[in-house]
């Protein structure tokens, strides 16, 4: 089963149209190749659309340029597409062709307008990459072999009020989010419409389920409270009928009292509305408060006399 990153960068590859597009698309994954020097370049995706795309665009626009092409499965437990280019004349002539230099890897060729950034963008995520699956965390993040280009492509998208945080692992420059709203936003620009979809779906999936779990520990919180307050009512009136009687209580908490013993489990709006006439919530808590009172001197006065 495809992850949901792959999922997504399948997506974006379906979205790469003409010519400029292809171009821009294909410069991002040269400019970010993670291995790139004058006599060497690799490149290595575990996603088959990029791929397939990625052979279509090197024969489009690298002449008789021909990278070696290789298929890994060994132990891993994704795939693994590899493009590489190792003869040193052919490897400059790339570099000449797309304007690349490996000591200062900035996107400066002429045929990158700002309607292209957003492909140029999109070459970037696929070849370096990844976004989790939003059921378990939100987090997209972009790993940049170099920090020139690390801080370029910060301010590219800051160009589109996304705010990219950095940081650094190995001796490589982690663009990333972990704001899920954020993280929309690129998939949105980046033409993954259905990973947004995605992105969304579950965020309203966690909130509802974050809302009944809180609704759910409320009412078990409330019902707690209300059997202790109901344990403690119910101990106060045994109290009251051993040491003095219901019957010496004034009538309104004579009512209560048998109320409350012959109907345990009623709320206060259900006792309130047995009572001849019937009384307020607040009235039926002001009586067994006072039971509550009347048992707690009784016990006062029973514990001082022994």
């Amino acid at each position: 089963m495809a992850s949901f990153s792959n999922g997504a960068k399948t997506e974006i590859c379906a979205t790469i149209h003409g010519k400029e597009a292809r171009f821009a698309f294909l410069y991002g994954i040269l400019l970010s190749a993670r291995r790139l020097t004058h006599d060497r370049i690799m490149l290595q995706t575990e996603c088959e659309a990029l791929a397939t795309l990625l052979s279509s665009l090197l024969a489009e626009f690298c002449g008789d340029i021909v990278f070696d092409t290789e298929y890994r499965t060994g132990s891993r437990r994704q795939p693994l597409w590899c493009y590489s280019l190792q003869e040193a004349p052919a490897v400059q002539a790339l570099l000449d062709t797309f304007s690349i230099e490996p000591e200062r890897r900035i996107p400066n060729h002429p045929r990158l307008t700002q309607e292209s950034m957003p492909m140029l963008l999109r070459g970037i995520f696929v070849m370096n990459g990844s976004v989790t699956d939003p059921t378990r965390e939100y987090h997209l993040e972009i790993a940049l072999p170099d920090a020139l280009l690390a801080e370029q492509i910060r301010s590219d998208f800051a160009a589109y009020s996304i705010q990219m945080k950095t940081t650094m692992r190995k001796n490589e420059t982690i663009l990333y989010l972990k704001d899920n709203e954020t993280i929309g936003d690129v998939l949105t620009l980046f033409g993954a419409t259905a990973a947004t979809l995605d992105l969304i779906g579950t965020q309203v999936l966690k909130s509802v389920r974050s809302q009944t779990n809180r609704r759910t520990n409320c009412d078990m919180a409330n019902i707690d409270k209300t059997v202790r307050a109901c344990r403690e009512q119910m101990d106060a009136i045994c109290i009251i009928e051993q040491q003095m009687g219901l019957e010496n209580l004034p009538l309104p908490l004579q009512e209560m009292a048998h109320l409350r013993v012959e109907y345990p489990d009623a709320c206060l709006r259900e006792l309130g509305e047995l009572t001849e006439p019937p009384v307020s919530r607040s009235g039926v808590n002001h009586r067994l408060k006072k039971l509550c009172e009347i048992a707690a001197a009784l016990q006062e006065e029973k514990e001082k006399k022994q």
